[in-house]
């Protein structure tokens, strides 16, 4: 229970027990007075009656007694009337009992006395009988429940206007108490933000002003982590010339490329004109022209993501193209190739363009590994020096029982359409040897052939249909769910998290399936979390509402994304083991990185750990779990299909 629903309730009971007593008060004042006049009037009537029936009683005209006791019963406060005389052989009784409004339970609540009075006749020397008269206790009962309705509705009526007038002015009292709890919120949720407004109640100026301190206080101290990360990574994983990555840089994207579900080419460029300048006009005017290489890679860009980029040698570059089409990757080539030809010798005076930059391309291909594909792509470098061709493509390596990515497309929509995908789940385990989750993967079957998502997963974000299996994912989830007794990770592709209407539609999902999405963990690329920020901080406020958990897949392969962390705040985040197992990274770089990300109280992962030794290096380096071939992927209970 809220404050101000404490103070609100203990208001009311306050003013309850205040009307209770004086409810009681007047109705026991009332009770009083009307018991005293009933007591003086019953005397009275007692008495008057016994003198006028004496005439009667010494004539023995009973009938007249009879008649002035009727006349005397109605209309007034008698029940009974009980004559006993001389002459007569029983008692005349006459009764006039009267109705009453109260119900029993008041009357039972409130008691009064059946007062009664006896008063003998006189009639000289010896008396002519008795009358005794008992009292009715109707007129008292329907007066003294008219008070307490009475009394009842103007109590109800002034404890409501009470109730609202303390209300408006507690929530009035408690709004600056409300805004500091809010932007404790707000900043647990999104991190630091402009500081709380003052207020003018004395209690809480200490509190905020505390609050803003150690709010901007944490804001720099993690800026100040993720500085030192960044500097870190430059240090070990940047050429201090051309501000591209290094070797050391180019093995780990390379790595984490390749076992990421994602398509695209490598491209090994080749500059010899670099040689001339430097023997023609010194180092200076070399390293100026890397530097200009350096920052034009830097700033391409392809489907408004960056191109990850590193230099190899003094004369060679290397970078990763997204995946594309085959004219479109010959265009950006194009591009590309003329740039650098412009930037290391600008010579206007040309009457032909000169090309001094030759590139060896290699196609990924599914299975390819580092030294592979490394050794490909500088093998089609050598041929387009030797054939002194601008590119060369390195043909594929099984290109006659290659699919195309039409056909590929139909597999993936056929095995949904028919239902014929099946679902395994991959444990992640803390250090401590408790379960965060299982992520749930995908598999496709076609005949006698399972695909992994590896296969099919780069045809669909070729496609653009990446929301059509996140689409599937849930409705699955929605009824085979409940089913499951574990926790359970669902990575969003990110042409579900670009879509404005696709993460509207997701989010009305988890709302319409609340106990599933309190045990679901929504992760996302670092791709979605650089393009698509906004969307992303929307589905995790609404996990967060509903007691999910949100995290981060594949992160630090930008470390421009380090600063989204005090935005976004997840759960946890997910590192390829690329980024522990290296011997040219240094320890400190690693542990900055999981102290950067625990600032903000996420936890570290690290994917593809393969064997205990990586296990105990990650935990040295202060990560927090692990997924990997170690725990490996179980396949759900063919019940669940």
């Amino acid at each position: 229970m809220s404050l101000f629903h404490r103070l609100v309730a203990g208001v009311a009971v306050l003013l309850l027990i205040f009307s209770i007593g004086i409810f009681a008060i007047n109705v026991h004042y009332a009770r009083q007075s009307l018991l005293d006049s009933q007591r003086m009037e019953t005397s009275n009537m007692t008495q008057g009656l016994s003198l006028a029936l004496v005439q009667f009683i010494e004539k023995g005209d009973w009938t007249s007694v009879r008649t002035l006791m009727q006349a005397t019963s109605d209309g007034s406060f008698i029940d009974t009337l009980k004559l006993e005389a001389v002459g007569l052989e029983k008692p005349l009784v006459v009764q006039n009992p009267g109705t009453t409004l109260a119900p029993d339970w008041f009357q039972a609540l409130i008691s009064l006395p059946r007062l009664s009075n006896q008063r003998e006749i006189s009639g000289g020397w010896s008396p002519l009988g008795t009358i005794m008269l008992e009292a009715d206790n109707s007129l008292p009962y329907n007066q003294l429940w008219k008070l307490g309705l009475s009394l009842l509705l103007w109590l109800v009526i002034g404890m409501a206007l009470t109730l609202v007038v303390c209300a408006l002015g507690f929530r009035r009292l408690l709004s600056p108490l409300h805004r500091l709890s809010h932007y404790l919120e707000t900043l647990q949720i999104e991190g630091y933000a402009q500081p709380v407004a003052s207020t003018r109640v004395q209690e809480l100026q200490g509190i905020t002003l505390a609050v803003n301190r150690l709010s901007a206080r944490l804001n720099d101290q993690f800026e100040a982590q993720t500085a030192q990360v960044i500097r870190l990574q430059r240090m070990a994983e940047q050429d201090a010339v051309s501000k591209l990555g290094n070797r050391a840089y180019l093995t780990r994207i390379l790595d984490e490329w390749l076992a990421a579900p994602e398509g695209g080419a490598l491209v090994i460029l080749r500059i010899d004109h670099l040689a001339e300048i430097y023997r023609r006009d010194g180092f200076v005017a070399r390293d100026d022209t890397i530097r200009a290489i350096g920052t034009y890679l830097t700033s391409m860009n392809v489907q408004a993501l960056p191109i990850q980029s590193a230099r190899l040698s003094a004369e060679e570059f290397a970078l990763i193209l997204p995946d594309v089409s085959d004219a479109r990757r010959e265009e950006l080539l194009v591009t590309l190739l003329d740039r650098i030809d412009d930037i290391v010798d600008a010579n206007p005076l040309h009457d032909e363009r000169v090309h001094h930059v030759r590139a060896g391309v290699m196609i990924r291909e599914p299975g390819l590994q580092r030294i592979t594909i490394l050794s490909k792509a500088d093998s089609a470098l050598r041929e387009a020096v030797e054939t002194d061709q601008r590119w060369y493509v390195a043909p594929r390596e099984s290109r006659h029982n290659e699919r195309s990515r039409g056909d590929w497309r139909m597999v993936i929509e056929q095995a949904l359409s028919e239902h014929r995908a099946i679902f395994v789940a991959q444990p992640v385990i803390l250090n401590n040897g408790e379960e965060l989750h299982r992520e749930l993967f995908m598999r496709l079957k076609e005949g006698d052939e399972t695909h992994l998502a590896s296969s099919f997963l780069p045809i669909a974000r070729h496609f653009g249909i990446g929301s059509q299996l996140d689409r599937y994912v849930l409705q699955w989830l929605s009824q085979h769910g409940h089913d499951l007794d574990c926790r359970l990770a669902v990575n969003l592709t990110t042409d579900l998290v670009g879509s404005n209407d696709e993460v509207d539609a997701l989010i009305e999902w988890l709302r319409a399936h609340p106990a599933l999405a309190a045990r679901l963990d929504i992760e996302v690329t670092e791709e979605s979390v650089l393009r698509y920020t906004d969307n992303v901080q929307r589905l995790f406020r609404v996990a967060w509402h509903l007691e999910g958990r949100g995290g981060i897949d594949r992160f630090a392969r930008d470390l421009n994304s380090l600063p989204i962390l005090g935005r976004l705040r997840p759960d946890y985040v997910k590192i390829d083991q690329t980024f522990f197992v290296r011997d040219d990274v240094d320890n400190e770089f690693l542990h900055s990185l999981c102290m950067a990300a625990h600032q903000i109280e996420a936890l570290v992962i690290v994917t593809r750990v393969e064997s205990e030794a990586q296990r105990a290096l990650v935990t040295d380096i202060g990560a927090d779990g692990y997924q990997g071939y170690l725990a490996p992927a179980v396949t759900l209970a063919p019940e669940v299909h």
